[in-house]
């Protein structure tokens, strides 16, 4: 299970990747995973990419921890 202080790391460490996906927004947020609750990272793509992970990887102290990605399809947001 992963904290949110895991997930902004996660977010932090992972964003260059994301955005090379295609990633326009990365987000840290709660997200349910095997019917629990936990902090996850929430990337935002206008067409979501074929192939991206499930989960990304951090070492936190002497363990990994495996934070959620989550991908959400939403438009950029376009200044009027």
């Amino acid at each position: 299970m992963a904290t949110e202080r895991h997930a902004h790391l996660a977010r932090e460490r992972h964003s260059r990747y994301l955005r090379s996906l295609g990633a326009h927004a990365i987000a840290v947020d709660q997200v349910a995973r095997k019917g629990r609750r936990t902090y996850g990272v929430v990337a935002f793509f206008d067409k979501p990419p074929r192939s991206i992970p499930e989960t990304l990887p951090i070492k936190a102290g002497r363990k990994t921890v495996t934070v959620p990605l989550v991908v959400r399809k939403a438009q950029r947001f376009k200044l009027e």
